[in-house]
């Protein structure tokens, strides 16, 4: 599963990858993972293809990832992300799963 984090500020987040060891998506669909660091570095969330290009980190390696959901969602299975990835944006100021889909 590719977890990929557009919120750069979010402490867990390493060009673009999330190296939570787990995520909790709220029926809101809001990553409680999510913990900002003021001026930890620039937020591509709005615009992510602006010059410069950001470095993204390589495909991390999370089959011990915990990825729990709360949303009504296509992807949610008894409680968890089937999903092959999910992508974390900021939406309304807040970080969100926009790998969201209505079932």
């Amino acid at each position: 599963m590719d977890i990929r984090c557009r919120k750069t500020n979010c402490k867990y987040n390493d060009r673009l990858t999330c190296t939570a060891e787990g995520i909790l998506v709220s029926p809101k669909i809001v990553c409680k993972a999510y913990s900002g660091v003021e001026g930890k570095g620039r937020d591509y969330s709005k615009n992510l293809f602006e010059a410069p290009t950001p470095n993204f980190a390589g495909y991390r390696h999370t089959k011990k990832l915990s990825l729990k959901c709360e949303a009504k969602c296509l992807f949610n299975r008894d409680g968890n992300c089937i999903a092959n990835g999910i992508t974390v944006n900021d939406l309304d100021d807040t970080a969100k799963c926009i790998t969201f889909a209505k079932p």
